[in-house]
């Protein structure tokens, strides 16, 4: 399908007895992460950049400082992403075995090949990062070609906020897992798991200058 998957991430900063500090987080399986995610929809860019950002780290007041651009298709050769949230088959028909695990919107997968009205797909996903003991599922299988794209397009936004925080704190995130968010000396450069160094990349000088 040719229907683009938007994406938003928050570059959250603060300036702390005259140092500039981002806002990241600790994810227990996947390491330092900025604030990011999925645009719902119906749902405009700067509203889904303000909700990623309560969702991820607990900050209810947030103000867009300004917008820093975006990567026009970030999916890289080999890859899709997942457009509605859809059922797996084992073979390319309707009719065929699903997995009991659905492919979740937003979700970038491997892409294989193309048959009929059906794409082959896979996705893994480990139980940490980075250096994972084990894989916590993974699942090969046919989605509907309706249901699935090849255009991913991020923006970035630099965000402030008013909000008196503790230097780190705890949240719970909707999936159960405890978020540990944080605030980061922006020099030198925060180590961010990847792909997200890239995004830092992208804006760094930007965010770095920006007052």
């Amino acid at each position: 399908m040719n229907q683009i998957v938007q994406k938003v991430t928050a570059f959250i900063i603060r300036e702390h007895n005259g140092i500039k500090e981002l806002l990241v987080f600790k994810h227990p399986t996947t390491g330092i992460q900025i604030p990011a995610g999925t645009v719902e929809k119906g749902e405009d860019i700067e509203t889904a950049v303000k909700r990623e950002t309560y969702e991820e780290t607990g900050l209810r007041f947030v103000e867009i400082k300004s917008y820093l651009g975006c990567i026009e298709n970030e999916l890289r050769e080999g890859r899709k992403i997942i457009a509605e949230t859809t059922q797996v088959y084992i073979e390319p028909n309707l009719n065929a075995i699903p997995y009991e695990k659905k492919l979740t919107r937003g979700l970038t997968v491997d892409y294989h090949s193309t048959q009929g009205g059906f794409t082959h797909v896979s996705y893994i996903e480990y139980n940490k990062h980075p250096n994972p003991t084990c894989i916590r599922y993974n699942i090969t299988g046919w989605v509907p070609n309706e249901n699935i794209s090849g255009q991913k397009k991020r923006y970035f936004f630099h965000l402030t906020t008013q909000e008196e925080t503790a230097d780190a704190w705890e949240l719970k995130s909707d999936g159960g897992h405890i978020f540990s968010p944080f605030w980061a000396p922006l020099s030198p450069k925060p180590n961010i798991v990847p792909p997200q160094n890239e995004w830092l990349d992208f804006v760094y000088e930007k965010i770095l200058v920006n007052d």
